[in-house]
């Protein structure tokens, strides 16, 4: 199957900025990071010691609802624990996200009361693309994935919004570029063992990496699709560095 496609610094009045298709549902996500700034409105609400993250996720032609501030809250919980927010130039100030869910080819877009687990991978990998972009200091990357369970308990990597609406459960997996659990939502009816299969199967999609044999030892492997979302951010920013800094590559 064909994977994300992503670009960094398609906004050039942001601190940071990013772009990515979402493989399943084929929408687009705009995202914008601007920090350290200082926040309007009660100066109480700042944090003396450390910066405060603010999180809009709007879609592209039509008034935020439940779903957009379930999935700031979700963002929000993973990204405050990665920024580090005390760093010189950041307390009393704000970083401020913005991600933008614009209809894809197909015209697919998150209806209201649609559920948004779908979506968060990419909105998730539009955020961490644009906060590398913009320099926000982070302690760690991490990478995310939606699989759903049929009801033969197949598992199936980025569903299509068909796969999603005939699925026993959703579950949306994120890990750290250390291999820990970062975020574990899921919907639908499930059972340990079918988790446990899940766990497995999102964790050698985000890392490429395979734990394997009785002592735990650590295998790198490559998807069955081919490709790991690990080495898809690498490889983006790579692309961009190498980009930026061709003129000097080949001056040298």
């Amino acid at each position: 199957m064909a994977g994300p496609t992503a670009a960094l610094t398609p906004l050039h009045r942001s601190d940071g900025s990013a772009s990515y298709t979402c493989p399943s549902t084929g929408n687009q996500i705009i995202g914008s990071v601007n920090g350290p700034v200082e926040l309007p409105g009660r100066r109480d609400a700042q944090k003396p010691e450390e910066s405060t993250l603010e999180i809009l996720v709007k879609p592209g032609t039509a008034p935020g609802g439940v779903g957009e501030r379930y999935a700031e809250g979700i963002l929000r919980g993973v990204l405050g624990r990665l920024i580090l927010g005390r760093e010189k130039g950041f307390p009393r100030r704000g970083i401020v996200i913005t991600l933008v869910v614009l209809g894809g080819e197909s015209g697919a877009k998150v209806a209201r009361g649609d559920s948004y687990l779908p979506m968060l991978p990419a909105l998730l990998h539009t955020a961490l693309l644009a906060l590398l972009s913009a320099s926000i200091p982070m302690s760690m990357t991490y990478t995310a994935t939606i699989v759903a369970v049929t009801g033969s308990g197949e598992i199936i990597r980025d569903p299509s919004v068909k796969d999603v609406k005939t699925a026993t459960s959703l579950h949306v997996l994120a890990f750290t570029s250390k291999g820990h659990l970062l975020l574990n939502e899921s919907e639908g009816s499930f059972d340990f063992d079918t988790w446990e299969r899940v766990y497995e199967r999102a964790y050698t999609i985000c890392r490429g990496i395979r734990v394997g044999g009785a002592d735990g030892d650590v295998n790198m492997v490559e998807d069955v699709d081919g490709w790991s979302l690990e080495s898809f951010v690498r490889e983006t920013v790579e692309d961009k560095i190498y980009h930026d800094y061709a003129w000097k590559i080949d001056a040298d």
